[in-house]
């Protein structure tokens, strides 16, 4: 194993196109969760047919390490390179001062919630290299069809203006902090909406963004704690399937879903995907 550098993108690209050819994933997308990140390292064959991605991040007092993505192409699954690439994560992260690694979930910028439950070649890994469930998470997918109107007495629209940008960050440092990074991005993207009480002054209602790590996946998308129950959220999830319509994609993709009563009840959602969080602890 070697580190490959962002010189390389273009190899992951091809590499996991050829490993998880239904991801569809783009070279923006792999370095934006892997070499863009400060903590980020990318560890893969000479050959280019292997390479996992790795993140840290600060749990509670400690430092863990995430795997954003690993790889092996298809003509050389099954002779050991899966687990020499998790082997070679685990002593990344020994070697940095982690205490744990997980697979997937690296919030704020990640590709999957975990590991999909249909990818049994990758949770048999995974449980070889004595890898702990911690839970299930899920994703719900959305026609992008779906449209609802803002409630009386609100507005939705896109964050343009520097000034709506600033009220928009102030809105989820109050209330959603920890999706800040997040929202950051979508509004660079031009891929976040605000919904705010009608007039040019009023106050942010909610927020919601889309292509953030993934394109196409919805999230975040917060509604002010005091004004739920009110088709905020829905008028907000119609404008982001608008927007997301414009590109030609017939589903959104609503990641790492909290409320799923909700999604299902305002735009008929499904739930789309299943994952699995596995973690291993590193060293005592």
């Amino acid at each position: 194993m070697e580190a490959w550098g962002p010189a390389r993108a273009d190899d992951l690209t091809a590499l996991f196109g050829l490993a998880l050819p239904n991801e569809s994933l783009t070279t923006d997308e792999l370095v934006a969760c892997s070499w863009d990140d400060p903590t980020g390292a990318v560890l893969g064959d000479v050959d280019g047919s292997a390479a996992v991605a790795l993140v840290t991040r600060p749990v509670g007092d400690d430092l863990h390490a995430f795997i954003v993505a690993l790889g092996v192409a298809p003509v050389v699954q099954g002779d050991g390179r899966g687990r020499r690439l998790l082997d070679a994560a685990v002593a990344w992260a020994g070697d940095h001062g982690c205490r744990a690694l997980h697979a997937g979930g690296s919030a704020p910028f990640y590709l999957w919630p975990g590991v999909d439950t249909r990818w049994t070649r990758a949770i048999c890994l995974f449980e070889s290299a004595g890898f702990a469930r911690l839970g299930a998470e899920v994703n719900m997918s959305c026609p992008s069809t779906y449209r609802s109107p803002a409630p009386a007495g609100t507005e939705v629209e896109r964050v343009v203006a520097d000034a709506d940008a600033e009220r928009v960050r102030d809105f989820c440092t109050e209330h959603f902090a920890h999706w800040v990074p997040e929202v950051d991005r979508g509004i660079e993207q031009g891929a976040c909406f605000l919904a705010r009480a009608s007039g040019e002054e009023g106050a942010v209602l909610g927020f919601a963004c889309h292509s953030v790590s993934r394109a196409g996946w919805l999230g975040p998308m917060g509604t002010d704690p005091a004004r739920r129950h009110e088709r905020i959220g829905a008028a907000l999830l119609g404008a982001v399937c608008a927007d997301v319509a414009e590109s030609g994609r017939p589903d959104v993709e609503i990641v790492w879903v909290g409320p799923v009563g909700f999604y299902a009840k305002s735009a008929g959602a499904a739930v789309s995907r299943v994952f699995l969080r596995m973690s291993s602890r590193i060293g005592r």
